[in-house]
């Protein structure tokens, strides 16, 4: 594995001051893309399909992501505890369908807390890197974007409200994050059960 440079090792101490339970750097060629990962936004579709700006078809295919991803050395994996209701995780224990509880607007909520510490902490560590020099530095988040309660929509004459903060999702690109946190060293239960966490990513170069 290439060495990894000391402002690499700073990003990562300083996602965990920013409130990661974990980071680690990983060579960018570790981070696998997986066209169907990106098939699993249409079957069954995701609410956010064809309408969140930051989820396909409004952000690269997993083809055109790969040859940027082709072009960065470095990669850190970020993760964030899901901090979830009790009673949600002893519906999700007990098998409830997961579409049932999604549909729960204290779910939702709790969503779009995590979600939002996720992306915060990744639009820090962001202008931390390109504070360093690092002017391709992007961040990924996870799952559809949760900044707004309603996306203004594909097509909209409304520009995003949050330009400079929404991030598309690792999925969206066609990542494969279970197999890349795996191959870091960060595996997490899929489907999640007692301890849900998000996984972001941020490329360094």
């Amino acid at each position: 594995m290439p060495k990894i440079s000391d402002n690499v090792k700073t990003l990562c101490n300083n996602a965990k001051k920013y409130g990661a339970s974990k980071s680690t750097a990983i060579p960018a060629n570790e981070v696998i893309v997986d066209a169907r990962v990106r098939l699993k936004c249409t079957v069954p579709v995701c609410a956010g399909y064809g309408v969140s700006l930051t989820c396909p078809p409004n952000v690269p295919s997993p083809d055109e992501f790969s040859k940027v991803l082709s072009m960065y050395q470095n990669a850190i994996l970020v993760q964030v505890p899901f901090e979830m209701d009790k009673e949600f995780v002893r519906l999700v224990g007990k098998g409830a369908p997961l579409a049932d509880v999604r549909r729960e607007q204290k779910y939702q909520a709790t969503l779009a807390k995590n979600f939002k510490l996720l992306v915060g902490l990744l639009c820090r560590l962001e202008a931390d890197a390109q504070g360093m020099g690092y002017r391709f530095a992007v961040g990924f988040s996870a799952g559809s974007c949760r900044l707004c309660d309603k996306c203004v929509g594909q097509g909209s004459r409304e520009p995003c409200r949050h330009p400079f903060e929404a991030r598309p999702a690792m999925e969206a690109v066609g990542i494969d994050v279970v197999e890349t946190a795996k191959r870091a060293g960060m595996s997490f239960e899929f489907p999640a059960k007692g301890k849900p966490v998000l996984t972001g990513l941020l490329l360094v170069d």
